[in-house]
């Protein structure tokens, strides 16, 4: 892609990435790495650095409601797609990769801590995998909103988001369906992107950033899940969207996050029981420094070697599913459209 192109939104149907939206993505994917590098430990029982904790909660607001944002970016671009197409592709790259890892995350630690796998609440967004469970929500439920204007369902679910039992699966469910909804009405405005992001109005996003920032760093809790200050988390997902489009050159930390970026589903599903098997091993013998040293060192080269191995076969299914099982919820998908049309 040249500049202009590069800068001007999303990519079309057929498009290739816009590595942008890498650096973007990568970017929140590095500092959730860096946040549960020590909540793991923490929920073992090690204190966290006050430092490492500060640092956590003032990106707090931004990391996973950007990750939503910019999932909602792609969403038209899915549903130009055969509905049948579409939902068998939700399959393969959500549905699939989040049962595959609820199953390692039982088999690490979740079956340890008293969730059955008989029990259906065990599957259902399930540890540190609630981010893919909230996408095949969105997903299954998008292309019956299509003939709506695109700015309805972010009104909806804010509403929901409001009314619903503050902190509960369900409104965390609403509160984050806000962010995907919004980056799918980014996408539908005719170069909105580029016109949210222009130089001038970056210094406005980055001073309410690091407002909100504070602010969350002074009151986690009453400020998380939030949909009151929704609007601020979407500053800092703007200002990070407008740094990255007007980031120059190439050089290679930016390869290294955009990299990161593309192979996004691999760091997030993987790092996770990795961390947990190291903190339960070491959470008594290292100092909090030095384990969440060894939990971010052990993740990055793991995740980048899964990441590079998971361009061939058996790898590529831990995180997508074979293309028979595509193929076949695909082909189910039109016979029953079929006889549905038929009946």
């Amino acid at each position: 892609m040249d500049r202009a192109t590069e800068r001007a939104g999303v990519p079309a149907a057929g498009a290739g990435r816009v590595a942008w939206m890498d650096a973007v993505r990568g970017t929140a994917i590095i500092l959730l790495l860096l946040y549960h590098c020590t909540a793991i430990p923490q929920t073992l029982g090690m204190p966290s650095p006050t430092l490492l904790r500060w640092f956590s909660a003032f990106f707090m607001p931004y990391r996973m409601p950007t990750l939503m944002v910019l999932s909602g970016m792609l969403l038209a671009r899915s549903l130009r797609k055969p509905l049948s197409d579409y939902y068998a592709g939700k399959v393969a790259g959500v549905v699939w990769p989040y049962l595959v890892w609820v199953v390692i995350a039982k088999l690490v630690w979740l079956d340890a801590v008293g969730e059955p796998w008989w029990e259906w609440r065990a599957w259902y967004a399930t540890s540190y995998l609630w981010f893919l469970f909230f996408l095949g929500c969105y997903y299954l439920i998008a292309p019956a909103l299509r003939a709506l204007p695109v700015w309805f369902p972010v009104a909806v679910t804010w509403l929901l988001a409001v009314l619903l039992v503050q902190g509960s699966v369900e409104q965390r469910l609403a509160y984050f369906a806000v962010f995907f909804f919004a980056g799918n009405a980014l996408a539908a405005g005719p170069r909105l992107v580029e016109r949210l992001t222009p130089r001038y109005r970056l210094r406005l996003y980055g001073l309410l950033t690091v407002l909100f920032g504070v602010a969350s760093v002074i009151w986690t809790m009453p400020l998380l899940y939030n949909p009151w200050f929704a609007p601020l988390s979407m500053a800092g997902g703007l200002l990070a969207i407008g740094l990255c489009r007007w980031a120059a050159g190439a050089g290679p930390v930016l390869r290294a996050v955009r990299f990161v970026g593309r192979t996004s589903l691999v760091y997030y599903v993987s790092h996770f029981p990795l961390m947990v098997a190291i903190s339960m091993s070491l959470v008594w013998t290292l100092d909090p420094w030095s384990l969440a040293g060894v939990n971010l060192l052990a993740a990055g080269v793991t995740c980048t070697v899964l990441a590079l191995a998971c361009r061939r076969a058996p790898w590529r299914w831990l995180f997508r599913a074979p293309g028979s099982v595509s193929t076949a919820v695909a082909s189910g998908l039109r016979s029953a459209g079929v006889r549905l049309r038929t009946r």
